[in-house]
């Protein structure tokens, strides 16, 4: 059973770099991807996270009932680390219980690993909005 875990830090440290596909690069971009946010706020918490297709460095994450985000990350994030994952964190600046770009998520799978992926851009994602063919294969 994969578990959801939010909790406050101060983030410090630097990341690797690594270039993943921003939603805003692709000329045909997913239609499920709505306005880029500046942050999201869970009041507690996280409800639910999943991961999108076969797309590294990017995770969905659920607040509330239905209002998913999708967020970008820059690190060792890829899709077989966080289909794996059998728990998920944030990692952000003391305040309100948000997160925002810089801030960071921290993926713990089956062996205990922890990997830690810095937050890029948060975007609106719309479930019921159809994807088409070139979005689903470039993300």
């Amino acid at each position: 059973m994969k578990r959801l875990v939010l909790g406050l830090a101060v983030t410090i440290g630097v990341m690797g770099v690594s270039t993943p596909g921003f939603a805003g690069d692709d000329d045909a971009a997913d239609p499920r991807i709505g306005e880029e946010v500046n942050r999201i706020c869970f009041r507690p918490n996280i409800n639910g996270w999943r991961t999108l297709d076969d797309l590294d460095d990017v995770v969905l994450l659920q607040r509330g009932v239905n209002n998913w985000y999708y967020v970008e990350l820059l690190g060792a994030c890829p899709n077989r680390v966080l289909r794996s994952a059998i728990q998920i964190g944030i990692d952000s600046r003391p305040g309100p219980s948000c997160i925002a770009p810089g801030d960071m998520i921290i993926v713990r799978d089956t062996p205990g690993l922890a990997r830690r992926c810095n937050i890029q851009r948060i975007y609106e994602w719309d479930d019921g909005a159809e994807a088409t063919d070139d979005a689903s294969e470039n993300g």
